[in-house]
């Protein structure tokens, strides 16, 4: 039994699908089993980190997926300890390739040291770090309906950017067999684009012309707040991930291929599979 946090997430949507089509049993963990739309394969369970009774949760667990929404690592080692004391054997945590490259950001450092707790909790560990998530271009979904543009704050580095699906497939492997043990994976796409690039391709996908459009810090933190409802809080750790992550988000790893045995997916491919999503509905 795999007991999977974060399954209504990016990851964990694609995560859990992919766990039960490898013959895994799975537990799922969710607020509101109603709304969730969790694959009716799985266990679902009702539970929130702050309250629950996790070894309870936990109980018959042999593996875990760790993913906690927050930046704090307070959770995720609270997670690990009580894995530890319900007897299970695995903890395959999702992080940041920020950690890698030791940034100091609230975020990536709340990541190490969730980290941390991971691999000292007792049971064997894996760690998974990707990069920024193709899924993220879905943020650009209102501006392309309303006014065929994508508005990018000034100076937006190039990125390897992970389809979820090759982050989901590579926990699979960790959380179904021996071999990642003790492992820490960097996990990107197999090509860096720019922000620019990124747009062409979603413009040739769509079959309509997308507006790239550069703006000012100080006008991405308003959109961001007014558009996606996020508090001052969270602006300032997204910009302050950004400014990290800037030097080194172009790199590339080749993780994806190593694990998996076949190229990390496209770009291309994803904007050809989400077109839909930029067009209006009927």
């Amino acid at each position: 039994m795999i007991f999977v946090l974060g399954a209504t997430g990016k990851v964990g949507r694609a995560l859990v699908p992919a766990l039960l089509d490898a013959g895994a049993g799975v537990r799922a963990l969710t607020r509101d089993p109603a709304k969730a739309r969790i694959d009716p394969r799985a266990e679902v369970v009702r539970g929130d980190l702050d309250t629950a009774d996790l070894p309870a949760l936990l109980d018959g667990s042999d593996r875990v997926f760790v993913l906690t929404q927050g930046h704090s690592a307070d959770r995720e080692a609270a997670v690990a300890r009580a894995a530890a004391r319900a007897g299970v054997t695995h903890l395959v945590k999702l992080s940041t390739t920020g950690v890698h490259f030791g940034q100091t950001d609230p975020i990536t450092r709340a990541h190490a040291e969730a980290e941390e707790a991971i691999r000292t909790a007792g049971p064997k560990w894996t760690i998974l770090r990707p990069g920024a998530f193709m899924d993220n271009r879905f943020a650009w979904v209102g501006s392309v309906l309303e006014e065929n543009a994508v508005y990018v704050p000034e100076g937006d580095p190039a990125s390897a950017l992970v389809h979820v699906r090759d982050i989901a497939e590579v926990a699979t492997l960790a959380l179904t067999t021996s071999a990642h043990e003790g492992a820490t994976y960097e996990l990107t796409g197999g090509e860096a684009l720019t922000t620019e690039e990124q747009v062409a391709v979603l413009s040739d996908a769509i079959g309509r012309p997308v507006k790239y459009v550069e703006e000012p810090e100080s006008a991405a933190r308003e959109r961001m707040m007014r558009r996606y409802g996020w508090p001052a809080e969270s602006v300032d750790g997204f910009f302050a991930l950004k400014r990290e992550s800037a030097a080194h988000e172009h790199v590339v790893f080749d993780t994806v291929e190593r694990v998996l045995g076949r190229p990390a997916r496209t770009f291309v491919a994803w904007a050809r599979e989400n077109a839909s999503a930029y067009h209006h509905q009927e």
